[in-house]
């Protein structure tokens, strides 16, 4: 079954699964909070999704093509073995596009310039199905060339993407705003609780679980964090902006508010590659924790 699933996901038509499930589970969890009764921000869950369909034709080329273009010439050119067993290649796919995700991840959140690509997906302040696919459109590029280790280690291409498309999957689930504690789950996955925890903005939870389906990695680098005061998602310089159209370039715009503070070009450029707290005079602006907000807690 699941190598069905795999090789159906990697195919042409994965695409096609992957927006299904992504639909799917929004229009499924907004039903779950109408019966419910609870609390569902419509203008926040469209922003995400404007946002989503915004970027997917541009991101369809840096965020798909591209990079499986280059695991091609990898795969074709360069692989040093070939794995023919397709349970071997399952698990060495799943195990590189962990690694791959956990530190295009973690990069993402540490140098300027990425994060100013990767904060639009942190810039709501939901945390549910929606915001799962909200995103800039040049976030996560360097996931191409760290996806490439595995057609290095010859991992067929339909494989690999099979894989990350069931991985993603998983990523659109684990924003679910109605799953509670899981129980051993939570010291092993990424699930909801330990992903909206990466979602929080207190000090003791910014960068961490970064992971998207094993937690074990946050744990083996160091950045591990349990679930304890109640998170309250969304950037610590919260974006109240629901128009898709302008929402899309608020970290561009933080970022350059925190470049237009220094006078001299070099201290400008470092503000590309220094983690977003950083700042050339020491003053924490915008990103640092201490300047935190009190806002409503996330459901």
């Amino acid at each position: 079954m699941i190598e069905a699933a795999i090789e159906t996901l990697g195919s042409a038509s994965g695409i096609y699964w992957l927006a299904g499930a992504y639909f799917g589970m929004i229009f499924a969890e907004r039903l779950y909070h109408l019966l419910k009764g609870g609390r569902y921000d419509d203008a926040d869950a469209l922003c995400s999704i404007g946002l989503n369909l915004l970027g997917s034709t541009i991101k369809l080329i840096f965020g798909l093509i591209l990079p499986f273009a280059l695991y091609i010439v990898v795969f074709e050119n360069f692989r040093l073995f070939t794995i023919d067993n397709l349970t071997l290649a399952i698990i060495a796919a799943f195990v590189i596009n962990e690694l791959a995700y956990y530190w295009d991840h973690r990069l993402g959140h540490r140098v300027g310039l990425l994060w100013a690509f990767h904060s639009i997906h942190h810039s709501s302040n939901e945390f549910n199905h929606s915001t799962a696919a909200r995103g800039f459109v040049l976030d996560n590029f360097p996931r191409g060339p760290l996806d490439a280790m595995a057609a290095l280690l010859g991992v067929p291409p339909i494989v690999f993407l099979g894989v990350s498309a069931l991985k993603n999957i998983w990523g659109i689930w684990n924003h679910a705003s109605y799953v509670g504690h899981l129980g051993l789950a939570e010291e092993l996955l990424a699930t909801p609780r330990n992903h909206m925890i990466h979602h929080a903005n207190q000090p003791q939870y910014i960068d961490k679980n970064y992971s998207q389906v094993l937690i074990l990695w946050d744990r083996l680098f160091g950045t591990f964090a349990r679930y304890e005061e109640t998170p309250v998602v969304g950037l610590v310089n919260p974006v109240h902006d629901n128009n898709p159209l302008t929402a899309q370039f608020a970290g561009i715009k933080q970022l350059k508010d925190r470049m237009n503070t220094a006078t001299r070009w070099q201290d400008k450029l470092l503000y590309l590659w220094k983690p977003p707290e950083w700042s050339h005079d020491g003053v924490c602006r915008s990103d640092c924790p201490k300047y935190a907000l009190t806002l409503e807690p996330a459901e």
